[in-house]
């Protein structure tokens, strides 16, 4: 694995929820557009991006779309993803849970239940509520890549009860306007293989805390406990059925001003957001550039 670089700060940005959880980019032919949740309020805000920087933000509080469950508390949201279309989904820590929600129609598509049955290799390590998903992504095949926290680090492949672990590859991650293959009403998904950090991998983050896909279809996660995010090609795909993440393409640390990092999405080839958990709904983001590409120096 490569030497860490230093990601260099471009600047500060005001992200409109406190204590921001997770960002994400939807690629659109028309134009991407950056959505973020966090996990005081059920609001989500979107923007669309113009040259790489948020514009006017509208807010959708989740709570108020048709369909929405009553939970005790109103957000607790860990993570956020999106497809090329309308939908968004947003996870839950506890209860072990993500929501689709049609922002177009303001309905809620789907409630999934995120469960470990007995025979998968997370059994008995899903039951910790602070120990369980803290990044999401949307595959190909109406699956989830969940990306869990600790004990252990690992990311999980969930999909509908009774279905078959297919694997991640490049191949598996959504394309500019594909829209999700989303269950409809109440459904519970299985974990279906799990890949635990090992060795440098391992060594290298000490938390997952977000995972966000770039344009080239590489896989980004994020540490909070490290301060530094890693870069998984994907060249060689996640194996079907499950095993382990020994190694990194490239590992970058953050910028000292990125405190409490929660959220991590990659605006382009080369520059990155990242949402800062803070009591504050201004000051909260970071765009960040690699210094590795584009005959930057390191």
């Amino acid at each position: 694995m490569a030497k860490p670089v230093r990601l260099a700060l471009l600047e500060g940005i005001d992200l409109p929820v406190p204590e921001a959880s997770s960002v994400v980019v939807a690629r659109r032919s028309g134009g991407d557009h950056l959505l973020v949740v966090g996990d005081r309020s059920s609001v989500m805000a979107e923007s669309r991006l113009h040259e790489g920087r948020p514009g006017t933000w509208h807010l959708i509080d989740l709570a108020t779309v048709e369909g929405w469950p009553e939970h005790a508390g109103d957000s607790q949201f860990e993570a956020l993803a999106c497809d090329g279309g309308a939908l968004a989904a947003v996870m839950r820590e506890d209860p072990a849970e993500v929501l689709v929600v049609d922002t177009g129609a303001r309905a809620l598509r789907a409630h999934i239940r995120l469960l470990v049955p007995p025979w998968s290799a997370l059994a008995g390590r899903w039951d910790d509520p602070s120990s369980r998903g803290e990044g999401l992504l949307l595959l190909r095949g109406g699956r989830l890549l969940v990306a869990k926290e600790k004990r252990p680090r690992a990311l999980v492949e969930f999909g509908p009860a009774g279905t078959s672990p297919l694997g991640v590859g490049q191949d598996d991650l959504l394309g500019v306007d594909e829209e999700w293959d989303s269950p409809l009403g109440e459904v519970d998904y299985h974990a279906l293989a799990v890949w635990r950090l090992k060795d440098a991998a391992k060594k290298s983050l000490g938390d997952i805390s977000a995972i966000a896909a770039g344009r080239d279809r590489a896989l980004w996660l994020l540490s909070d406990k490290s301060a530094c995010v890693g870069r998984i090609e994907l060249t060689e795909r996640l194996a079907r059925g499950g095993g382990t993440i020994t190694s990194l393409s490239q590992t970058y640390r953050l910028p000292p001003e990125a405190t409490k990092p929660e959220g991590f999405a990659m605006v382009d080839d080369d520059t990155a957001l990242i949402a800062l958990d803070t009591t504050r709904a201004h000051a909260n983001g970071l765009l960040v550039h690699r210094t590795d590409v584009g005959g930057r120096e390191s």
